[in-house]
């Protein structure tokens, strides 16, 4: 029975160190301040933090709005021109126009233009030469698929000078002219056949007098 007793006494001091060693080394069952080194879970929450930061910078909570559709799309961009070119004994005609515009759904693309035409028309009597440089705005309306609606609200500066073959100073005129085109016609693909008319009518408007053919394409 003594034996016994001495026995149990050696395997409890053999053990007593173990116990004390294991506690020494566990700091994460201590209470210790939070700007203490000793404490894991600053240095989690400084990893944590980090990631935040680096995910910021690198623009990852913007991922959460890539389901919406982006605001503008090069890829709904489109480009067009209006060109003119006429020349005879009596008449030169020159024009360029470059367009851009918008697709933004189906039914709808819209955009603006600039434009200069030249033109010299010569008589018996009298030449005469005229100058314009313009600005424009633009919509297509397609209420189906091969039917567009159309309005152009634009203004031009325009500089027209007479001049009499019998002689004397020549006579200019010039100015800002007004016009608002509408029409209605064919969608084709990108180019547009239509029925235009000026609704403005200013005696010196580049456009013609009553209804007149339009065309415009777009690439």
């Amino acid at each position: 029975m003594r034996v016994k007793r001495e026995w149990h006494f050696l395997l409890l001091l053999w053990m007593f160190p173990l116990i004390l060693s294991a506690q020494e080394i566990r700091y994460d069952t201590i209470r210790v301040s939070p700007s203490d080194q000793r404490n894991i879970h600053r240095n989690q929450n400084q990893r944590h933090d980090s990631r935040n930061q680096s995910d910021l910078s690198n623009g990852k909570p913007e991922r959460l709005n890539s389901g919406k559709p982006p605001v503008f799309d090069r890829s709904k961009l489109r480009l067009g021109a209006n060109l003119g070119l006429s020349i005879s004994r009596n008449y030169t005609n020159l024009g360029v126009g470059p367009q851009i515009g918008y697709q933004f759904n189906r039914y709808f693309m819209a955009g603006a233009g600039l434009k200069y035409y030249y033109t010299k028309a010569r008589n018996i009597d009298y030449e005469i030469r005229n100058n314009l440089l313009g600005a424009n705005l633009f919509g297509y309306i397609y209420p189906v698929r091969f039917i567009t609606l159309f309005v152009q609200p634009e203004i031009n500066y325009t500089r027209s000078t007479l001049t009499y073959e019998s002689g004397g100073a020549p006579l200019v005129t010039k100015g800002f002219v007004p016009s608002l085109v509408t029409g209605a016609g064919l969608r084709l693909g990108y180019t547009h056949l239509t029925i235009n008319y000026d609704l403005v009518q200013h005696a010196r408007s580049p456009h013609p007098t009553g209804f007149y053919l339009g065309v415009s394409a777009f690439f």
